[in-house]
């Protein structure tokens, strides 16, 4: 019974992904998942009480891959090897699934529900938390000026990965993640004072 609700409770999250990246988040609703996945409602409600709890699962689902991702790409012990690494594996991602988990967050975030937007809120805090700490030990190493802002450091990384994969997803992501990579990479490079390029 249980492994039925794990596969049924995939099956949704797949299907939200389909709407999301098809239609867009407003038509993420109870209704669309059944029709989408071949049930009813109820079938649906067996698994979640509402909108908000389909969205929690979703955002669930996008940590954990968000720390996956993260995870694979740390191979180095050089910080800054594991920061180039995890900028490829973004973009790599977001290629080949056509669509990226910051620009679905921003879509929920616009629906205006607290819970929703506070678990947004954390869960981005927690990303750029692993970044701040390998670029903490990049400056540690003397990779990089020690008087460079952490905390902003950080958010312009998340922020190079959003920005471009936006950019890309209205060109129906027809471009290679590795050139794209690399020219980003060294303008984040020369933005962080890289010591040894």
């Amino acid at each position: 019974m249980r492994k039925n609700t794990e596969i049924r409770k995939q099956q949704i999250v797949d299907s939200i992904w389909q709407i999301i990246s098809s239609k867009g988040v407003e038509y993420v609703t109870i209704g669309e998942i059944a029709k989408s996945i071949g049930t009813t409602k109820t079938a649906i409600y067996r698994h979640f009480k509402n909108k908000r709890d389909i969205l929690s699962l979703l955002i669930d689902s996008v940590e954990e891959t968000l720390m996956k991702v993260i995870g694979k790409a740390m191979i180095h012990e050089d910080p800054l090897l594991n920061l180039k690494n995890i900028l490829l594996a973004h973009l790599t991602f977001a290629k080949r699934r056509h669509q990226t988990s910051f620009i679905m967050i921003m879509g929920v975030m616009q629906l205006g529900d607290p819970f929703i937007r506070q678990k947004i809120f954390q869960l981005i805090q927690k990303y750029l938390r692993k970044i701040e700490r390998l670029l903490s030990h990049c400056v540690k190493l003397n990779l990089i000026e020690n008087d460079i802002n952490i905390k902003i450091s950080a958010i312009a990384f998340l922020g190079l990965i959003q920005s471009t994969v936006t950019v890309w997803s209205y060109r129906n992501f027809n471009f290679v993640p590795e050139k794209i990579h690399a020219d980003l990479w060294n303008t984040y490079l020369r933005g962080i004072g890289v010591k040894h390029p």
